[in-house]
């Protein structure tokens, strides 16, 4: 369990991003048709910045939570959670980290090295090639 001292959240715009997209993930996933209004928006940041600090609470969450809040676009008067989820994805999604799974392969190359007899296996000798 975590302890009110523990970081486990970096200092970093890129927090702000991952907030504001996991964000418009939900209201992708959640009622996008619906309307949205400014109090579960506020919500909505307030839960995304509590997940992404390692589900604690505490001076991080909150400053994440008041950082993602301004940097959140305003409510358009009608508009669904829908399209203020395409409006956010639209805005932050350049700054997020969206890479491939062949970025992720190791960069620096595995030098071969020779095969280790496994115990218990049959030895060959050099006169059975």
């Amino acid at each position: 369990m975590p302890h009110c001292t523990d970081h486990t959240c970096a200092d970093t715009e890129n927090d702000v991003v991952r907030v504001l997209l996991a964000v418009a993930e939900h209201f992708t996933q959640i009622l996008p048709t619906e309307v949205l209004d400014t109090e579960m928006l506020l919500v909505i940041i307030s839960a995304e910045a509590y997940d992404a600090c390692g589900r604690s609470v505490g001076r991080r969450t909150v400053e994440l939570s008041r950082a993602a809040q301004a940097a959140a676009p305003q409510v358009a008067v009608g508009i669904t959670r829908g399209e203020y989820a395409l409006g956010l994805r639209r805005e932050f999604a350049p700054a997020g980290r969206e890479w491939t799974d062949d970025d992720n392969r190791p960069v620096i190359p595995r030098i071969p090295h020779p095969r280790r007899e496994q115990p218990g296996a049959p030895q060959q000798n050099g006169a059975a090639r």
